[in-house]
């Protein structure tokens, strides 16, 4: 299955997205290849595939880290997908807080949206301590998203979790997340898509 192209990619991140991309269709289209992440982020005889994708990463990346944060988000990706037959990754840099804030203007009137924000496990999410937590709390959020119809962008989810286990990074992620979350300029359409707000 061929994948589509992924638009505005740097040159640094551009062979590792690819690979990952097309790695997270052939898991969309093959049932028994997707039965096997669930049951564990070692994903076992997928560690190779997993490694292979990792190879593409720059150089001064940590590879066992690196190799973990893939394997997680493809994870993710399995739970949010379920068998929904329309991809619910979409390659637009879509982050989780714009995927959460658009459940939630799914959930609550546009004006309590601060306000009840925890409804959808958000703040949870951003709060984590470490990579193992802030998964455990990203797979309660993806059967919501599911649910609605919500897509993000799997690939820019893994780029994220590459940097949360650092501290510089863990600041970077979160502050992006609840940027994204906040941008209360966009708009939602009756769909799930975003309106004229700018693509992250």
């Amino acid at each position: 299955m061929t994948a589509p192209s992924i638009p505005r990619v740097s040159a640094y991140w551009a062979p590792w997205e690819h690979a990952l991309h097309t790695f997270l269709v052939r898991v969309h289209g093959d049932r028994t290849l997707a039965a096997r992440f669930p049951a564990g982020v070692d994903a076992g005889p997928c560690a190779s595939a997993l490694e292979a994708i990792t190879a593409h990463l720059p150089h001064t990346l940590d590879r066992r880290r690196a190799t973990r944060a893939v394997a997680q988000v493809v994870t993710l990706y399995v739970i949010h997908q379920g068998r929904t037959a329309a991809s619910l990754h979409r390659p637009d840099g879509t982050s989780i807080g714009a995927a959460c804030r658009d459940l939630s203007l799914r959930l609550v009137p546009e004006g309590t949206l601060v306000q009840r924000r925890q409804r959808t496990r958000f703040d949870a999410a951003v709060d984590a301590a470490t990579m193992e937590e802030l998964a455990a709390r990203l797979r309660g959020l993806m059967p919501e998203l599911r649910a609605r119809r919500i897509a993000l962008d799997h690939v820019r989810l893994a780029k994220d979790l590459l940097w949360w286990e650092t501290p510089v990074g863990h600041r970077y992620a979160r502050n992006r997340w609840e940027e994204d979350f906040h941008d209360l300029g966009g708009t939602t359409s009756a769909d799930g898509d975003l309106g004229d707000r700018e693509r992250r």
